[in-house]
């Protein structure tokens, strides 16, 4: 059963990880904006963030996500 439960965990992250790619480029059109590849936004404080790590790190020190 864990080889399901863990094959489960990885599938959620990998669509948690894209949904947050295609939202911060969603708004980013909405607002007019031309984001190149490797910028991220804020979904909270629109902040621009240059790398992903850097968003992960801004979503758990700034809005305290795990």
């Amino acid at each position: 059963m864990s080889l399901v439960v863990g094959h489960c965990r990885r599938a959620w992250r990998r669509a948690v990880r894209s949904y947050l790619l295609v939202c911060a480029r969603d708004d980013a059109a909405a607002r007019g904006l031309t984001v190149p590849d490797g910028v991220w936004i804020c979904g909270r404080c629109h902040q621009a963030l240059l790398e992903l790590t850097s968003l992960r790190e801004h979503l758990r020190v700034e809005h305290a996500f795990p």
